[in-house]
């Protein structure tokens, strides 16, 4: 199995068990937001684009630099997409 494809079967169970039995491109309930169920493109996609934010605010805090709203609002919000139980950027 490929690191992508053991990471989206981490996801999967995961969103089973936070959310519920329900098939991609379907909504379910997690933090009280509506999060829909992803695909493996898709998944691997929102993951992408987590780890570009994550380094952004990587490198902001490294520069000293003052941290944007939105961006640890970004972060966040993908944190819940990939229903990720805790933040790999933010406490």
């Amino acid at each position: 199995m490929t690191g992508d494809s053991t990471e989206y079967a981490e996801y999967s169970e995961r969103f089973q068990r936070l959310v519920g039995d329900i098939q991609p491109g379907q909504y379910g309930r997690y933090r009280g937001r509506l999060v829909r169920r992803l695909t493996p493109d898709e998944y691997a996609e929102q993951k992408n684009e987590y780890t570009r934010l994550g380094d952004r605010l990587s490198n902001a805090v490294t520069a000293g630099e003052t941290l944007s709203d939105s961006l640890t609002a970004e972060l966040r919000s993908t944190e819940v997409n990939l229903i990720l139980e805790q933040s790999s950027y933010l406490p």
